[in-house]
């Protein structure tokens, strides 16, 4: 087994994580441990005084599928490895080693892209954006179930945001909805872009701390999917996905 193992490791670790994750699948056989002893392992192995994550074997059947558990959690895979097979063990041996280009997209980073496609949606209706397919496709989603750790979303320039001001978001978001089921999403979808292009880009723009940071990006979101509902009755599939993708990631995590 670890030979056949070692002969497809060079080709494994150059494709992406959907595929490369087969090198855990391989060193699960390798070391005669179950998916559920893997799991068990782990929880036994997390950090004691910090808030934990159970984990079991379905879990590890997403981990061999290609997702990534978040946190310290690849490390400790590693380490339980490396007691089982008696040798080292690396992120990259178990498919979880990550270029910088392929971390995940900072909030803010994120947020300026978002803001593009608002300005562009307004424009011309984005009606010629291509749905995504592939792997692009599955990140976000990957994203929400393991979160990229956005510890601290304050932002130090611009107006001060006030609590006033999330209020308004929502507000909105409950204005535009029911405007939505009266009227249906084609005629709904123009105003709920303009609102996020005028009013909530500036927000996102000004000075907040972590706490209304983390207010204003999560009702942001619900306007976002709120304009991917819209866009998806419009029957323009590819703008409706991106924005089902900014309301996935405009939920900053720990």
């Amino acid at each position: 087994m670890r030979t056949r193992y070692a002969e497809h490791l060079g080709t494994l670790r150059k494709v992406g994580d959907m595929e490369s994750n087969a090198l855990l699948a391989a060193l699960l056989e390798e070391s005669g441990m179950s998916r559920a002893g893997l799991a068990a392992r782990i929880n036994q192995a997390q950090p004691r005084g910090q808030k934990l994550t159970r984990y079991d074997h379905t879990s590890v059947g997403r981990w061999v599928n290609g997702q990534r558990p978040r946190g310290r959690t690849p490390e400790i895979i590693c380490e339980i490895l490396s007691e089982q097979l008696g040798r080292r063990i690396d992120l990259h041996d178990v498919g979880m080693g990550r270029s910088a280009g392929d971390q995940a997209v900072q909030l803010t980073d994120f947020v300026t892209r978002a803001g593009s496609l608002w300005r562009q949606d307004q424009r011309s209706g984005s009606s010629d954006s291509p749905v995504i397919s592939g792997n692009r496709a599955i990140v976000p989603v990957w994203e929400w179930e393991n979160p990229p750790e956005d510890r601290d979303v304050s932002r130090r320039a611009g107006p001060r945001v006030q609590p006033g001001d999330i209020i308004v978001l929502q507000a909105a978001r409950t204005r535009y909805e029911t405007m939505y089921r009266q009227v249906g999403g084609v005629a709904t979808r123009s105003r709920v872009v303009n609102f996020l292009n005028e009013h909530t880009t500036p927000l996102l723009s000004g000075s907040y701390g972590d706490g209304t940071g983390r207010d204003l990006f999560r009702s942001t979101g619900g306007l976002a999917a709120l304009a991917g509902i819209c866009a998806y009755d419009s029957d323009v599939q590819g703008v409706a996905q991106r924005y089902f993708h900014q309301a996935l990631r405009l939920v900053p995590r720990l």
